[in-house]
C-alpha cells in the first residue's frame, strides 16, 4: 500500500520577539502528514544548536490541553512532528520551540508563533484530546530503562560479590594450610641449619687442612718447576745455537752461489767489452775512409767544374751583352755568376766583377 505525501511547513523563527501569527495551519484530526520545518534565527543570522542538545516543541492547544514533544533538528532547522493530539481540537493553538542541554542545565526557547487548526467535518466526539508529553514519556522511559539496567548490574554485582567471597574462603582455606606447611617448613629449615652449621665447621677444619697440605705441595711443585725452567732455558739456548749455525750456512751457500753468478757475469761483461771495443775501432776506421773517399770525390768535382762561357758577338749585340766567366762550383753555379767579364766597344768597354 503506497503512503501519503507528507506536507511540510516552513517557516523562519526568531529566538526572541513578538508572537509571530498565523504561520502555520492545518487540519483537525490529520495524523502523522503534516510537518512543520522551523529555521532558528538570531537576529537574522542563523541560530546553530550544539551538538547532543534536545529539541521540544510546545502546544497550547484551543482547548486549553498542551503538548510537549521532542524534535529533531540538523544545524538551525527542527522538524516538528504535528501528532494526531497536536491536531486533535480545533481553533488557534500557541507554539514556541525550546532547547535544552542534555543535562537540563541550559534552556532557550524561540519566540512564539500561532497554529491555525482549520475545523474537521468529522464528528468530533470521534476525536478525543488530550495532553500529549512525548518528550517527557521519552525522558520516564529512559529512567525507567536506566532503573531496570541498574537493578540487574545490582543483581549481577551481588552475585560476583558472592562469587568473590566463596573465592576468599576458599583463598583463606588455602592460606591456613599454606601457614601450616610454612611452620613444618620453617622447623624443618631450623633443624637443617643446625645440621649446615655442624658440616660447615668440619669442612672448614678440612678445607684448613687441605690448604695446609697444598701450600707444601705448591712449594715442592715450585722447586721441581724452577728446575725444569732452568732445565728448558738451556735446551732453548742449544737450540737457538743450533738454529743460528744452520742459518749461517745457508747464508754462506747462498754467498757462494752468488759469487759464482757474479764470476759469470763478470767474464760476459769482458768478452761484451771486447767485441764492443774491437767493433767500435772497425767502425772508426770505415767512417774516416768514408770521410776520406768524400773529401777526394769532392776534390774532383771541384776540379772538373771549372767552365769558360765566351760570346765573341757582333760588335752591335757585344755593346749589350757582356761575356761571362764562371769559376764556381757546381752547386752555386746557378746562384752565382762568379766573374763578370764585358770585352764591348772601345768605347764601352767595362770590367765588372
Amino acid at each position: 500500500m503506497a503512503a501519503l505525501t507528507k506536507l511540510t511547513t516552513n517557516i523562519n523563527l526568531e529566538m526572541s520577539g513578538d508572537t509571530k501569527r498565523y504561520l502555520v495551519s492545518a487540519k483537525q484530526g490529520d495524523k502523522a502528514t503534516r510537518f512543520i520545518v522551523a529555521k532558528l534565527l538570531n537576529n537574522g543570522e542563523p541560530y546553530t544548536i550544539p551538538t547532543g542538545s534536545r529539541a521540544v516543541i510546545n502546544i497550547a492547544k484551543p482547548d486549553g490541553k498542551h503538548v510537549y514533544n521532542t524534535c529533531t533538528y540538523s544545524g538551525s532547522d527542527v522538524t516538528v512532528e504535528l501528532t494526531n493530539q497536536a491536531l486533535a481540537a480545533s481553533g488557534t493553538a500557541y507554539c514556541d520551540i525550546e532547547i535544552r542541554t542534555s543535562d537540563d542545565s541550559q534552556i532557550i526557547t524561540s519566540a512564539s508563533f500561532t497554529m491555525e487548526i482549520e475545523k474537521s467535518q468529522r464528528d468530533e466526539n470521534a476525536i478525543l484530546s488530550s495532553n500529549e508529553f512525548t518528550d517527557l514519556e521519552n525522558r520516564i522511559k529512559g529512567h525507567i530503562e536506566t532503573i531496570e539496567n541498574t537493578d540487574a548490574a545490582v543483581k549481577k554485582a551481588e552475585l560476583a560479590r558472592v562469587t568473590a567471597e566463596n573465592a576468599r574462603v576458599k583463598a583463606e582455606s588455602e592460606r591456613a594450610a599454606a601457614e601450616k606447611s610454612r611452620q613444618e617448613n620453617e622447623n624443618t629449615r631450623i633443624q637443617q641449619e643446625k645440621q649446615r652449621q655442624q658440616d660447615t665447621s668440619q669442612a672448614v677444619k678440612n678445607a684448613e687442612d687441605a690448604t695446609t697440605a697444598t701450600k707444601q705441595a705448591t712449594k715442592d711443585c715450585k722447586e721441581v718447576t724452577d728446575r725444569a725452567e732452568d732445565a728448558l732455558q738451556n735446551q732453548e739456548q742449544l737450540e737457538a745455537t743450533l738454529n743460528t749455525a744452520t742459518q749461517i750456512r745457508q747464508e754462506v751457500s747462498q754467498m757462494q752461489s752468488a759469487v759464482e753468478e757474479a764470476k759469470k757475469q763478470v767474464e760476459q761483461d769482458k768478452k761484451d767489452i771486447d767485441d764492443t771495443i774491437q767493433n767500435s775501432l772497425l767502425a772508426s776506421a770505415e767512417k774516416i775512409l768514408e770521410s776520406v773517399q768524400d773529401y777526394f770525390n769532392r776534390a774532383e768535382a771541384l776540379y772538373s767544374s771549372m767552365y769558360l762561357d765566351c760570346d765573341g758577338e757582333t760588335p752591335y749585340l757585344r755593346t749589350v751583352t757582356p761575356i761571362f766567366i764562371d769559376g764556381a762550383t757546381p752547386q752555386v753555379r746557378r746562384a752565382n755568376e762568379g766573374v763578370d767579364f764585358d770585352g764591348g766597344t772601345p768605347t764601352s768597354r767595362q770590367l765588372a766583377v
